[in-house]
């Protein structure tokens, strides 16, 4: 289905999801496919990877790479990398309770993204 080896599969039914994944396409140059899970079937979203469904992608944002799934934070860690300007500066996410902060941070961006738009 996509033949890129990066994917992020995101709600499209939120106006700060896609802002977000509008500006993560630009920032990344296109090297990864970005896909609302609303737009797949559940078959789709399995050939994409095997633990992928919409009552997880519903839950948060999950970047799929060379067949591992990164869901919430993990994911952005991982987008950190591809981004030009900010890859010098992904090591600090890899910092000690780093970790802890950016899935309440997710948390948080998942309970009132509502509001966000």
């Amino acid at each position: 289905m996509l033949s890129k080896n990066s994917v992020l599969v995101y709600d499209g039914n939120c106006g700060f999801c896609t802002r977000l994944a509008k500006s993560i396409r630009e920032k990344t140059k296109d090297q990864v496919a970005i896909v609302s899970f609303h737009q797949l079937t559940d078959t789709e979203l399995h050939s994409i990877h095997k633990q992928l469904n919409k009552d997880l992608c519903a839950g948060e944002v999950q970047f799929i790479e060379s067949g591992n799934r990164y869901p919430g934070f993990f994911a952005v860690r991982q987008l950190f990398w591809k981004m030009d300007k900010y890859k010098y500066f992904s090591f600090l996410l890899y910092l000690p309770l780093v970790p802890f902060l950016g899935m309440a941070t997710m948390y948080l961006l998942k309970r009132f993204r509502k509001n966000l738009t």
